[in-house]
């Protein structure tokens, strides 16, 4: 089916919020976020004049202050005035009250607060005065705003297990104006083929998000979803053969609800708390006793890592966020850190106990010929008794390697073994890790009032390592081979800026949705 693999390829693109052409995104392993640093330098009070008052030109401009006698807000379409008005109140930049000309940090903190909600491609803040020598000046907000619906995630892939698995996650960003935020995502696979049992998987979510709450800076999240899984798990043949004929698979059906709330620490910091809770109801007892067959003919004792029957999972998670990724284009660089704790216990009514940490981020220059270097570090451990879905799967870390979509596992292929160190020989991972660094080349930037703002090329290559539990690192130091042993990940492609997210077409994306 050489001509399906290549058209599915092609057609697979994964959407985000946009990101600049002008500076290349600082992607962690552990998400796909969207810089917002599509802002231009922001207009400031030079457009005031910059001479005395008899009009003698002078050098260099003369600190001083200006009073705000009028706001105007332009390019306004479907984001609300308020809107706009609370992120300049936030900082004290209204009507009536003085501003530092020729430059006022302020100004800065409220065009960062604007570009973080997300809703304009465009903002830029500046003063222009009421009359040549006046002190008074109008606040001019000169916005352009983005579509508010943005598609997340656009799912296309083919596996030797699953022909065809597809899906999208598309969010309404600013709800009649609202602020609220509404979004569905689904993914539906065909059955898959080469087991004995070909059920489908599929899931379903609904999220929402109002980022402020009755005019605090506090914000609410909460999602819904449905995941049915049929997850292969390997029984026979070598680490690296993906034929399905080697596995087995086990169902499992999960229903669960996330709610949160998020908490500025200030504009760039953000502390968030989330609570699950969710049903899984499984058929772990339907495999008495599973092994694998390894390929001396030797058998190995199976953990499938999740208990039988109805049982249920919850799970309190606190993640905090630096980013300043808008910055980026401002100033020539421009970070994102996060840290991720979740903890389950049955003191919360789960029936698992374990502690997962994930830490992931980046950073990125512009050099002196305006192409971008970003090196980003991912890890993450779990500690305990934590189910299957909650492991480190080595898709995770493999550029190359289908992970999972929307918690469900389509492939039976494992990382390439490039450096031989049996990188392809954990199913799941306890500990993981990856370092990346990433070269970007801007080719181009057009208005924004175009479906494709820019795009540029990107090179990156790194590596990554994983391991498992105390039992398998044994097992593999006594056969000689490492405990932790090393792949190799690389990529390059394009990515286009667009109207509705970040266009990836890059070998890795390909790499992961073909059926080799």
């Amino acid at each position: 089916m050489p001509g399906l693999a290549v058209a599915l390829a092609l057609a697979s693109i994964t959407l985000g919020p946009s990101v600049a052409a002008a500076a290349p995104p600082v992607e962690p392993a552990s998400e796909r976020p969207s810089p917002a640093d599509r802002s231009p330098r922001p207009a400031r009070t030079d457009e005031l004049p910059s001479s005395d008052d008899a009009g003698v030109p002078v050098e260099g401009p003369i600190e001083r202050t200006v009073h705000i006698v009028a706001l105007q807000i332009r390019g306004r379409k479907q984001v609300a005035a308020k809107q706009v008005t609370e992120a300049l109140e936030a900082e004290g930049i209204v009507e009536g009250q003085q501003v530092f000309w020729p430059e006022d940090p302020r100004i800065d903190r409220a065009v960062q607060r604007l570009a973080a909600t997300g809703y304009f491609d465009q903002v830029a803040i500046r003063l222009v005065p009421v009359s040549r020598n006046s002190d008074s000046a109008s606040l001019v907000v000169d916005l352009h705003e983005r579509g508010s619906l943005v598609v997340r995630q656009l799912s296309a892939a083919s596996s030797l297990l699953t022909p065809f698995a597809g899906g999208f996650d598309l969010t309404e960003r600013n709800l009649a104006g609202s602020r609220v935020h509404l979004g569905a995502a689904f993914v539906v696979g065909t059955r898959a083929r080469g087991v004995a049992d070909d059920q489908r998987q599929q899931a379903y979510e609904v999220h929402t998000e109002l980022p402020v709450v009755a005019g605090t800076p506090v914000g609410v999240v909460g999602s819904a979803y449905a995941i049915l899984a049929n997850e292969p798990y390997r029984v026979a043949g070598e680490d690296y053969d993906p034929d399905p004929s080697n596995f087995d698979t086990l169902r499992y059906s999960r229903y669960g609800s996330v709610v949160g709330v998020t908490i500025p620490v200030r504009s760039d910091l953000r502390l968030g708390i989330d609570f699950r809770f969710e049903a899984i109801d499984s058929d772990a007892g339907a495999a008495v006793d599973p092994t694998q067959t390894l390929p001396n003919g030797d058998l190995r004792e199976l953990d499938l890592q999740l208990e039988d029957g109805l049982h249920f999972l919850s799970s309190a998670e606190f993640s905090l966020i630096w980013d300043q990724r808008n910055r980026a284009a401002i100033i020539g660089k421009g970070g994102h850190v996060r840290v991720d704790v979740q903890l389950s216990s049955p003191a919360i009514g789960s029936s698992y106990e374990y502690l997962r940490v994930l830490i992931g981020g980046g950073y990125s220059f512009r050099l002196p010929w305006g192409h971008w270097l970003t090196p980003s570090l991912w890890g993450g451990q779990i500690a305990g008794d934590a189910p299957r879905f909650e492991m480190i799967l080595p898709g995770d870390l493999a550029d190359w390697t289908p992970g999972r979509t929307m918690g469900l596992q389509y492939s039976t292929r494992w990382p390439v073994d490039t450096f031989k160190t049996g990188v392809n020989a954990y199913a799941l991972a306890r500990i993981g890790g990856r370092v990346d660094l990433e070269y970007g080349i801007p080719l181009f930037r057009r208005p924004q009032t175009s479906f494709v703002y820019g795009g540029y090329l990107f090179f990156s290559a790194g590596v990554f390592s994983l391991t498992g539990t105390q039992e398998q690192r044994s097992e593999r130091r006594a056969n000689g081979e490492l405990a932790a042993p090393i792949g190799f990940n690389a990529n390059l492609g394009l990515k286009l800026d667009t109207s509705i997210g970040t266009i990836d077409i890059s070998v890795g994306n390909v790499l992961r949705r073909v059926p080799l």
